[in-house]
């Protein structure tokens, strides 16, 4: 992760690379950990994604999720969300639109269930509001977007400043759906 926030992706995908291939690697005496496995998937597709390799990033999630959903023990889990969704933006990212909002919406059932039980701040909604309403307006589901970042939004104001960059791009992501619909300039 270091590695990639520095965009030394090259470096950072050689790691990633190196220890996903031991974890594979059947003649090791090293028991594989599933979560650290699934870790190293996702961060290896994170990685992908930020350098638009979407195609790589998707098959990296499709191996990491699935085992994400059978090791997880809550259905309220921020890391099974965080899982699912890092994968729905890359099918958002990739064109695939409807199974993006698929997924966004099960993240966001998961986000919600956890705020539920208290195990999560109520803000960690904002996240799958906002991805969900950008999944929605590249869909020209314009209404529906405009109601997430709204909710966004709303979460956002309540818990941060009025100068926070997030309060900012929800405003914005607000005003493009508005426009979208006519209602705006």
């Amino acid at each position: 992760t270091c590695l990639r926030e520095l965009a030394r992706y090259k470096e950072a995908e050689a790691v990633l690379a190196r220890c996903l291939s031991e974890a594979q690697d059947d003649s090791s005496d090293i028991a594989v950990d599933e979560e650290l496995f699934v870790r190293a998937l996702s961060a290896l597709a994170a990685l992908f994604q930020a350098q638009s390799k979407y195609p790589e990033a998707r098959r990296l999630y499709e191996r990491a999720v699935p085992i994400a959903r059978d090791i997880q023990e809550s259905r309220s889990s921020l890391w099974l969300a965080a899982n699912i969704a890092g994968y729905a933006e890359t099918l958002r990212k990739s064109g695939d639109l409807p199974n993006a909002e698929m997924h966004h919406r099960e993240a966001l059932e998961i986000r919600t269930r956890a705020v539920r039980e208290k195990s999560c701040a109520e803000l960690e909604l904002a996240v799958s509001y906002t991805q969900l309403g950008c999944t929605l307006a590249g869909m020209r589901k314009f209404k529906e977007a405009y109601e997430q970042h709204n909710s966004a939004l709303r979460l956002r104001y309540r818990y941060l400043d009025f100068s926070h960059g997030l309060v900012s791009e929800s405003l914005n992501y607000c005003a493009e759906s508005l426009c979208a619909l006519g209602r705006g300039g």
